[in-house]
């Protein structure tokens, strides 16, 4: 199927896990997709294991200045954003009280 044919996508912590699989989803089904990740040398192996529908940005999600540039990067890639895949994050999980 191709779902998301000529859709661009860009996918938050893209470069393992489920944020890799998904990218790779969306690719089967047509998207182009930009994926982030914080180490270069894992963003770009995941790059070329997802082909040539994928760009890879290096960016951390906790960094307010990563997050900023995000926009400017990704639209210098490509004018239009169809679908926004928030992955990247860190849970911390404590006792109640």
């Amino acid at each position: 199927m191709n779902r998301l044919l000529n859709k661009t996508a860009v996918i938050t912590g893209g470069n393992s896990g489920i944020g890799l699989a998904t990218a790779s989803e969306f690719i089967a089904e047509g998207a182009r997709v930009i994926i982030t990740g914080r180490n270069k040398n894992s963003l770009d192996q995941a790059v070329t294991e997802l082909g040539m529908q994928a760009r890879g940005i290096v960016s951390d999600t906790s960094n307010l200045k990563d997050v900023v540039q995000l926009g400017q990067q990704v639209s210098a890639i490509f004018p239009k954003v169809d679908v926004l895949f928030i992955n990247a994050g860190i849970a911390k999980f404590a006792p109640s009280s």
